[in-house]
């Protein structure tokens, strides 16, 4: 079972603060996938200094150097599910309907922007909006070889 968190929206410093993300228990998770809005690259430097390994796509808050360092989007394979990432600016406030039209082959698209928690299916493609973590929200997705689980987790 491979055990990954979401998170997106983090917004510190200016909405959140670190020892919210102290709250997370990453010894017993495999991944993390965070989808934007960190605001100030140390978050970046924090996630990566955990044991879980990080994949992430900037946010349209980030500062600049977010932006240089981190991709808009990226397509990760975890276990037999291909992953899409996004932010979710790229489409007002985060229509999943238009977001998984930005990638091909995708089986689960994860996304944020909207600060709304939020798990669908559209044309097959499972669609996961974790919530906003600056609101404390985050997800845990477990990924078994034929299965899928969500949590949702409040700090």
């Amino acid at each position: 079972m491979i055990k990954v968190l979401l998170i997106s929206d983090i917004h510190i410093p200016s909405r959140n603060r670190y020892d919210n993300l102290e709250k997370i228990n990453y010894s017993q998770l495999d991944y993390i996938i965070a989808t934007g809005d960190f605001i100030e690259e140390d978050v970046i430097f924090y996630f990566k200094s955990q044991k879980p390994i990080f994949y992430g796509v900037f946010g349209n808050a980030d500062e600049y150097d977010i932006k240089f360092s981190l991709p808009e989007k990226r397509i990760i394979k975890l276990g037999n599910y291909n992953i899409g990432i996004i932010h979710g600016h790229q489409a007002g406030w985060g229509d999943p309907s238009k977001l998984i039209h930005r990638f091909n082959n995708i089986d689960i698209l994860i996304y944020g922007h909207s600060h709304r928690k939020d798990d669908k299916i559209i044309n097959g493609i499972r669609c996961i909006n974790p919530g906003a973590f600056c609101e404390g929200k985050y997800a845990i997705l477990e990924i078994g070889s034929d299965s899928l689980s969500l949590r949702w987790m409040q700090v």
